[in-house]
């Protein structure tokens, strides 16, 4: 979490937005809730006689556009709607800058802010609204190169040509993620998502995690996701919040063992995935993210075990479910996928118990865009030659 401060005195919040000279910016952790001051911006300050440079204010704005909220005296209407659309919210309170925070540190620990920023999250990401689905964008970033399960329907797979999970045109290391995300930005304005999503499994090494903490530190204000089968989500969570991470999506296939074993060949160590993934996700809800759950429909397999999954995630703490069809593969390739009917069903006997998200465009590990929009996957990774990644 990031504030600004209208100050010129690193001490007290004296300044309207368009006379400001001086922003001090402070970073809060949100699961330590310390805090320390981490610069002075100087501002050329937009404003004179009545009237204001746009050139210049521009400027202003996108000087503190990476911060979550502005303190102030005074901000004009066209200010804040400017700055509202960079995603900083802007409270006009004078006073000191040291009790500014003390207070706001309060308001974060309050229960209720929890839940708001958990809403917040669910309307701006395109794979959790369908408000969201066709106006923001998401980043896929593949910097996973392993897995940790083996699942009977998966292939992951290096190309350009599909268009489903697991594959990717390459690897990205961690270090060159903050400048991939840079480009995003320039070629898809509107993406207010950056995830991970494979290749593999994002828990089964560091590599997402490392990712994440160096994508929020440049962009705090994008929302980040993780995407996970479970196996390894279970004391996580605060690790995830402290990397900036506030939405997670949860492939869980089946509720009983029985099921689990129709789908899924090979666990790492032999571990319960079952109990590690409920666990997990009621560690994250907990924690205030927000919870998706994705289960991939099979004929024959689990499609008569729907109910049973929604009900149980739900009563973990997931907040929405999406229901995607098999993509005839491995060991499932000479399955039928689900007809539309048999999907819709599926929807509406897990509708009983969690709302069911139905936009799903099957994404790559790589895709960048706004989904089912517009795709600026080639354009972001053009001449680039990207490292290859372990089927293992």
């Amino acid at each position: 979490m990031r504030l600004a401060f209208a100050s010129n005195d690193r001490v007290f919040v004296s300044q309207h937005f368009g006379h400001c000279r001086n922003f001090v910016i402070v970073d809060i952790n949100e699961e330590t809730y310390g805090y320390a001051v981490v610069g002075m911006r100087k501002n050329d300050a937009p404003c004179n006689q009545g009237g204001h440079d746009e050139g210049t204010f521009e400027k202003s704005v996108l000087l503190i556009s990476d911060c979550n909220v502005l303190f102030v005296l005074k901000a004009g209407n066209y200010a804040k709607q400017r700055l509202q659309l960079k995603g900083v919210q802007v409270l006009e309170k004078p006073g000191f800058i040291e009790d500014l925070i003390a207070e706001y540190i309060k308001y974060l620990k309050r229960p209720l802010f929890r839940r708001l920023r958990r809403r917040e999250v669910i309307d701006d990401h395109p794979c959790f609204s369908a408000k969201a689905h066709n106006t923001k964008g998401r980043l896929h970033l593949p910097v996973s190169p392993v897995c940790n399960i083996q699942c009977r329907f998966c292939t992951r797979a290096r190309n350009t040509d599909e268009n489903r999970p697991g594959v990717a045109a390459g690897v990205l290391r961690p270090e060159e993620a903050a400048e991939t995300v840079k480009k995003a930005l320039e070629l898809c304005p509107e993406i207010s998502v950056v995830g991970i999503a494979g290749p593999g499994e994002t828990l089964a090494s560091g590599h997402a995690l490392e990712t994440f903490r160096k994508v929020h530190a440049a962009y705090p204000g994008l929302i980040k996701c993780l995407s996970t089968n479970g196996l390894e989500l279970p004391g996580k969570a605060p690790e995830l919040r402290e990397a900036g991470v506030r939405a997670i999506t949860i492939t869980v296939n089946a509720a009983s063992p029985a099921v689990l074993d129709k789908v899924v060949s090979w666990v790492k160590d032999g571990k319960d995935l079952l109990s590690a993934q409920l666990q997990g996700i009621r560690e994250c809800s907990e924690a205030g993210m927000a919870v998706k759950v994705n289960t991939v429909l099979i004929p024959d397999v689990n499609d008569g075990h729907i109910a049973e999954i929604a009900k149980a995630v739900r009563e973990a703490g997931a907040a929405r479910h999406n229901i995607i069809p098999l993509i005839p593969q491995n060991e499932f390739k000479d399955t039928a996928p689900p007809t539309c009917e048999q999907i819709e069903r599926a929807r509406q006997e897990a509708g009983r118990y969690i709302e069911q998200f139905r936009h799903c465009k099957h994404c790559r590990a790589d895709a960048c865009g706004i989904p089912g929009i517009r795709d600026v996957t080639e354009a972001l990774y053009q001449n680039r030659e990207l490292e290859t990644f372990s089927h293992g």
